[in-house]
């Protein structure tokens, strides 16, 4: 395809995503054809749902170009929420939805570059969320442990480790909750409803099938308390679970 036809493919789709019933296929294809260039054009537009497909467009393909006008949309209290999550998706960085904070960072010049660039380390993302937790974590490579106290006098172990998908790389955090027993089985999936984020399902430890509680996410940006957050939600969660399925603490 050539530049002139590119462009104005372009220029197409992003008319297109004036249309409700356009929109979600016209941003598709923008991601696929990476329109980083038109996409951030887009941030400026009136209508506040062309905007959103931008932002969310923008955070997916993790478009560095885009953080300064990402910060502006904060700086106006557009969209707050998903802006927040695209600069937080494409940066790493964990700041609130404080423009100051981000432009701050952003004024570090080289410093964000470096960021930016440097590939995530499971090892030292475990190590960093477990001075955030404080808890030790246990093992190396691609798979670690962490044990979090619950209430009562509990614990639960939750199981960290990393696995590729094609060439996205991913980490993966559960929590077992029990023995996979078929008559539990409509109750637990009857749960997946409540999750806002993460998912039960049954996994083989030990040998033995299990329910679990696990969360996947993306290892590019991940950050250390992002990290910490999951591990803490799914040790609790899973605590729960796992209580209502057998009341003596076995994980």
């Amino acid at each position: 395809m050539s530049s002139s036809r590119e462009t104005a493919e372009v220029r197409l789709l992003i008319e297109r995503l004036v249309d409700p019933s356009a929109r979600r296929a016209a941003r598709q294809e923008l991601v696929r054809l990476r329109a980083v260039e038109g996409l951030i054009e887009c941030l400026a537009s009136p209508n506040e749902s062309v905007v959103w497909a931008a932002v969310q467009s923008l955070g997916e393909l993790r478009a560095t170009e885009a953080l300064p006008r990402l910060v502006e949309l904060l700086e106006r209290d557009v969209l707050t929420t998903y802006t927040l999550e695209a600069l937080q998706e494409i940066s790493g960085q964990e700041f609130a939805a404080d423009p100051r904070k981000w432009r701050e960072w952003l004024g570090r010049g080289p410093a964000t570059s470096a960021a930016l660039r440097k590939p995530a380390d499971l090892a030292e993302l475990v190590r960093g969320a477990g001075e955030l937790l404080g808890a030790a974590p246990q093992g190396l490579g691609r798979s670690f442990t962490f044990r979090l106290s619950q209430p009562d006098g509990r614990g639960q172990l939750v199981r960290v480790h990393s696995t590729r998908t094609g060439e996205e790389e991913l980490v993966v955090v559960y929590s077992e909750c029990g023995p996979a027993q078929p008559k539990h089985f409509e109750a637990v999936l009857r749960k997946n409803a409540q999750l806002p984020v993460g998912a039960f399902g049954i996994r083989d430890v030990d040998g033995a099938a299990a329910f679990v509680l696990v969360e996947t996410l993306p290892a590019e940006r991940l950050s250390a308390p992002r990290l910490a957050r999951t591990v803490e939600r799914i040790a609790g969660r899973a605590d729960t679970v796992e209580k209502s399925l057998a009341p003596e603490d076995k994980r």
